[in-house]
């Protein structure tokens, strides 16, 4: 109700160089989800230390931000206490 992820989002999205994803959690994210976002922003490149996630555009970060991670379980009405 703040305002809190506008403000980060902002912030982040004014970086130079950097692409900002973000992944808004819920009871209904799943894996598959998160997978398909890193594969879509993401290449796989494989190292002498293993494969590892880099961003597509070269010479940017990418930003994961994840928001509503830690909500706490519905309770009997659908709400959430936080």
């Amino acid at each position: 109700g703040s305002g809190k992820t506008m403000t980060i989002s902002a912030c982040l999205r004014a970086l130079p160089d950097t692409e900002l994803v973000a992944l808004n959690f819920s009871s209904s994210t799943s894996p598959d989800l998160i997978m398909k976002t890193f594969d879509h922003y993401c290449e796989y490149k494989r190292t002498p230390d293993g494969i590892i996630l880099r961003p597509q555009l070269s010479g940017k970060w990418l930003v994961v931000f994840c928001d509503e991670v830690n909500l706490p379980a519905p309770d009997k009405y659908g709400t959430q206490h936080v």
